[in-house]
């Protein structure tokens, strides 16, 4: 069960994990995770029972011939224990958001936090809200733009942009492309309440998608110059 409680311009969120911190590689079905195309994890500080072993289901995962992604969330202990980076060498992407990425890296800007993660993963999104996402790949650098919508709720909006990028990346997608269609589902996620709801509307999700082309040109996707 998760709590948003808005505070000023800052949203906490207060979640009961549950069963979360107690589950562990026994739970996984891991032949049939090994079976799939790309591995995602999310909400790494939240998931104490796994971990210890997430370093070896990566590398095995990459073994297999699956892409690999980590999204970490944040660390409610506010610890950001260096242990999370033992699962970098197995990562293809990395997608925080901007205060994450700072964490992290244990800067305050989120420029310097790209790059210097971009030194440990392939590829290195991190999400900056209506200023849209900045991206390093190896030196390259990227800045991608979101579409104007009108927002009514964001939560739920980079895990939303992690689904759109994912989608494209394992399709084999140019850099641009990916970052422009995370921005389109991460902007659909944000018009509707509750994280989910714009999704579940299969006409309104249908129609948007429609009226948000995959055009990285003209959503303000463009390599820049360090």
């Amino acid at each position: 069960m998760t709590v948003i409680l808005p505070q000023g311009k800052q949203r906490y969120i207060l979640t009961y994990p549950g069963t979360m911190f107690e589950m562990s590689e026994k739970d996984l079905d891991l032949d049939y995770v090994y079976r799939a195309t790309h591995l995602h994890v999310s909400s790494y500080f939240l998931q104490k029972g796994l971990q210890p072993s997430l370093a070896d289901i990566f590398r095995k995962a990459k073994a297999a011939g699956l892409t690999t992604s980590l999204d970490t969330n944040d660390d409610p202990e506010d610890r950001w224990s260096s242990e999370v980076q033992e699962l970098f060498q197995y990562l293809d992407l990395l997608l925080p958001n901007e205060r994450e990425a700072c964490k992290l890296a244990q800067v305050d800007d989120a420029e310097q936090a790209a790059e210097i993660l971009s030194r440990k993963v392939a590829t290195v999104v991190v999400k900056r809200g209506s200023r849209g996402v900045l991206a390093r790949v190896s030196k390259e650098r990227f800045v991608a733009m979101p579409p104007k919508v009108e927002a009514i709720d964001p939560v739920g909006a980079g895990d939303s942009f992690d689904a759109g990028f994912i989608d494209e990346f394992i399709r084999g997608a140019k850099i641009e492309d990916c970052l422009a269609y995370g921005n389109i589902v991460g902007a659909l996620s944000v018009t509707r309440p509750g994280g989910t709801e714009a999704f579940r509307d299969a006409a309104y999700r249908d129609s948007f998608l429609r009226a948000h082309p995959l055009r990285a040109e003209t959503l303000g996707t463009a390599p820049v110059q360090p």
